[in-house]
């Protein structure tokens, strides 16, 4: 057993977070997050880590408390569009926010597409394969971004595809994935951010906690055969916990038009090319960039009440909005954790989600840090 430390940069602050497993088991011992310092000396938190090499069963003990193991979820009602064609690549270049011309068939990259006033109308993961490219969005989000799409592609000799029906899903959520590949003797999975390919399974890594296992219908039975076996089924709300948990904001049809892509982190994500050409909506995200002033931000909190996507955060003084929510995950024990785009100038103040109350915990750490601008 050992210990590291972390220890945060300048301006709002964040610890490196601890994984969903870890985190699981800190709620299970009713530890507490620290709330990040505005403009004060640099704050150390210290993590007890124990390795976990294998997974014998569905449950590990961490200092004394039983966590649950590795999470699988289904995700294969997510959105999932596949755009092909001889302009495939230009086409996605003029709608997206990333640079799909440097995307390369190892790599998996976060995207949004915008409206004209640069505000977020979608997020997307996207990937390459063959000559096809993958999107993947939250499940409420498939018939939209199909027709929204399809209004720009004129006389592009482009495809756009629902590959719902041809693929199953998995997500796995785990704090060592790679004892869980080991288990299940599978190669290790691939680092974050890149994706390899296991017979006629693709294996999408997001995240060191979060990975993507897509595989066509036909070949499915056995993988989730062997995913029932070494892990514990876990449901979307515990997909959409590990997106809080690491800061990604899903845009749905609730959040869908209401922020520029810097208001939800998108930049500090990697999910905006600033030195690619043209593309629905950069002007604004541009100006943003290089000449605005970015005055709201996503920052994570944690609530005894139900949040809700797109409800107001208020303050208790007047409680008056000063911030949206923009993302909700799992309750546990009481407790759910959610982003919310927040005005930097108000979150310093006692917060709540309903008039008169003042309850929330944060903002809680993230694994990167959110500049104070």
């Amino acid at each position: 057993m050992k210990t590291r430390t972390t220890q945060n940069g300048q301006g709002i602050s964040q610890t490196d977070r601890m994984p969903v497993a870890w985190a699981n088991a800190r709620r299970s011992a009713r530890w507490r997050d620290e709330p990040i310092r505005i403009r004060a000396s640099p704050l150390k938190a210290n993590f007890v880590v124990m390795a976990l090499p294998v997974y014998p069963s569905l449950f590990n003990v961490l200092n004394g408390k039983t966590m649950l193991g590795p999470l699988f979820v289904n995700l294969s009602q997510r959105t999932l569009m596949g755009v092909s064609g001889d302009d495939a690549v230009t086409f996605l270049q003029g709608q997206l926010t990333q640079d799909v011309i440097r995307l390369t068939k190892e790599e998996v990259a976060w995207a949004a597409h915008c409206s004209p006033k640069g505000r977020v109308l979608a997020t997307l993961s996207m990937w390459r394969e063959d000559s096809r490219i993958f999107l993947d969005a939250p499940e409420d989000q498939a018939e939209f971004v199909s027709g929204r799409l399809r209004m720009f592609v004129l006389r592009s000799r482009v495809t756009l595809e629902d590959l719902r029906p041809a693929y199953v899903r998995f997500g796995l959520i785990g704090v060592d994935l790679r004892a869980l590949m080991t288990c299940m003797k599978w190669p290790a999975p691939p680092a974050p951010g890149t994706l390899d390919r296991l017979d006629d399974m693709t294996r999408v890594s997001l995240s060191r906690e979060r990975l993507l296992l897509q595989i066509p219908v036909q070949s499915a039975s056995p993988v989730a055969d062997l995913l029932q076996t070494h892990c514990l089924e876990g449901s979307g709300s515990d997909w959409n916990d590990a997106c809080v948990q690491e800061g990604v904001v899903e845009v749905g049809a609730t959040t869908r038009d209401e922020w520029v892509p810097q208001m939800i982190n998108w930049d500090l994500l990697g999910g905006i090319s600033f030195k690619k050409g043209c593309y629905t909506g950069q002007e604004i995200v541009a100006r943003t960039h290089y000449l605005g002033k970015i005055k709201r931000r996503t920052l994570r909190f944690r609530t005894s009440d139900l949040p809700v996507a797109g409800s107001p955060v208020l303050s208790r003084d007047g409680n008056v909005p000063v911030g949206k929510v923009a993302m909700v995950g799992a309750t546990r024990e009481g407790k759910t954790e959610f982003l919310a785009v927040m005005q930097l100038d108000d979150f310093r103040q006692p917060l709540g989600l309903h008039e008169g109350d003042a309850d929330l915990e944060g903002p809680l750490s993230l694994p990167y840090t959110v500049i104070a601008e």
